[in-house]
């Protein structure tokens, strides 16, 4: 029951989360929550499997032929487990893989928005020149003048630097991505190979209740030939029962 909640509270959690991956608007993109999420259910679906593993060696050796159905019935919610796990971490890898293309496309909607068009390049060149005669007419009146391209070149490099850090996390994001799903790939293995436990343990059981169910069979049979037989026997002491009652009777009326 603990196992069967766990898992739904965690898909909820990832209805949530994907929800939020799916936006792709550059001004909506929670990124914090994303990630804490992201976290949340990778730590979730760890113990879920820690959790079920666990549940499959308490089954395994609690098995005893007296109580085949009960092991059968066991082993059947420990296959759904699992297989209802693998889902989830199938749907969590395609939920990552969706926010890593969102991702790319809004790093390349940036890099669009961020780079000057081409056409700035003689109009930076005038100011240029506006700001050098601007520079001189200042000196002649006090020499006070202001640097507008000084100005220009800072805002840029503050620009540049938002950009790169910008860049850099959503780097650090995609990485982040990037391991999460190697590790439901490890995940993917360990349950593929607690199935195959599974099913070879299922498949034992229904060899040992076939086995069971051939005996049962042949002691039917035996007991029915036991049957036939002591019906045999008692119609043989029924006729010698009556031979004798002749017998008597004869010897009655005959011999008294």
């Amino acid at each position: 029951r603990r196992i069967g909640k766990d898992l739904s509270n965690t898909f909820a959690k990832l209805e949530k989360l994907t929800i939020l991956a799916k936006r792709k608007s550059l001004f909506d993109d929670k990124a914090v929550e994303i990630e804490e999420l992201t976290y949340i259910i990778k730590q979730d679906i760890n113990s879920l499997n820690k959790q079920i593993a666990q549940l499959q060696d308490l089954v395994r050796s609690r098995g005893t032929p007296s109580g085949r159905h009960i092991q059968t019935h066991s082993n059947t919610i420990v296959v759904s487990l699992q297989s209802k796990l693998a889902s989830m971490s199938n749907d969590f890898k395609s939920v990552l893989e969706v926010r890593t293309e969102n991702l790319k496309q809004q790093r390349s909607r940036r890099e669009q928005f961020s780079q000057p068009p081409a056409s700035s390049s003689p109009l930076m060149a005038n100011n240029f020149k506006s700001s050098l005669l601007a520079q001189d007419e200042s000196r002649s009146l006090g020499d006070v003048a202001i640097d507008m391209d000084s100005q220009g070149n800072s805002m840029q490099l503050q620009l540049i630097n938002e950009q790169d850090a910008y860049i850099q996390s959503r780097a650090d994001t995609m990485q982040n991505i990037e391991s999460t799903i190697v590790e439901l790939g490890s995940i993917f293995q360990q349950l593929a190979h607690m199935v195959k436990e599974q099913e070879e343990t299922v498949q034992r059981i229904d060899a040992n209740v076939e086995d069971t169910q051939l005996n049962v069979e042949a002691a039917h049979m035996e007991i029915l030939k036991y049957f036939q037989s002591v019906s045999s026997n008692r119609w043989l002491m029924i006729k010698i029962f009556l031979v004798l009652v002749v017998f008597f009777i004869i010897f009655v009326v005959f011999f008294a």
